[in-house]
């Protein structure tokens, strides 16, 4: 084609001969770049959950496992804004406007947050040789736990650093009373500006922050 091309503008000494040839390596471009793109397979979409849960060491003592008899209590279903009721993974890029809450296009969560919390509530208390309790279950003096979720999401405070965020609000009642009520905004460093590196560090953030409700509810045993 090229030597077709070639000899036609020698011949014609045109601008016609020029806009041919300017036309063919366009065409040939265009079929290149689409052979490529055919033959580059779209990335696959990756999966996260919290991951297993880190061994406790025989030596550790807290008060979770000091008094893991105690540790009984209802936790109501978790509320959520309409943002995180799905399985996207969110992220915000505060260098650019921490206003817009993203999604990332291949990576997202196994379940909605708020499964995702209640699941890790159920393992970490078992772990620790405590009982999650449904409503029909305990006794009218447990504590039941309330939480409502504001923030999960992993933010960028630059194109190489980012960290968990992990906002909202705990109320613990008992016998119909509130007892305890407050607010709570986790952050934790990614050790990684990617999509596994944000779900490891909100799994940390997640982990603190039921080791923190777990010791207030042992408090009012």
């Amino acid at each position: 084609m090229f030597s077709i091309l070639s000899a036609d503008f020698s011949k014609n000494g045109s601008s016609r001969g020029l806009k041919r040839l300017l036309s063919g390596l366009l065409t040939l471009l265009a079929i290149a770049s689409m052979s490529a793109c055919s033959s580059n397979p779209a990335p696959l979409k990756q999966q996260y959950d919290l991951g297993p849960l880190a061994a406790i060491p025989a030596t550790a003592v807290t008060p979770v496992t000091s008094a893991p008899a105690g540790l009984r209590f209802v936790l109501a279903d978790i509320q959520t804004t309409a943002a995180l009721d799905s399985q996207a993974m969110l992220y915000r890029l505060q260098y650019e406007n921490a206003q817009q809450l993203k999604a990332y296009a291949y990576a997202r969560w196994s379940m909605p947050p708020a499964q995702l919390i209640q699941q890790r509530f159920k393992q970490q208390t078992s772990a620790a040789g405590g009982l999650v309790l449904q409503r029909n279950q305990a006794a009218p003096d447990t504590p039941v736990l309330q939480l409502e979720l504001d923030e999960f999401s992993q933010v960028f405070s630059s194109a190489s650093s980012s960290h968990a965020q992990l906002n909202g609000r705990a109320l613990i009642s008992k016998g119909g009373k509130v007892l305890r009520h407050r607010q709570f905004q986790i952050q934790l460093p990614a050790r990684q500006a990617d999509a596994a590196g944000g779900a490891t560090a909100l799994q940390l953030a997640v982990d603190q922050l039921i080791a923190e409700l777990q010791q207030e509810i042992l408090q009012l045993h």
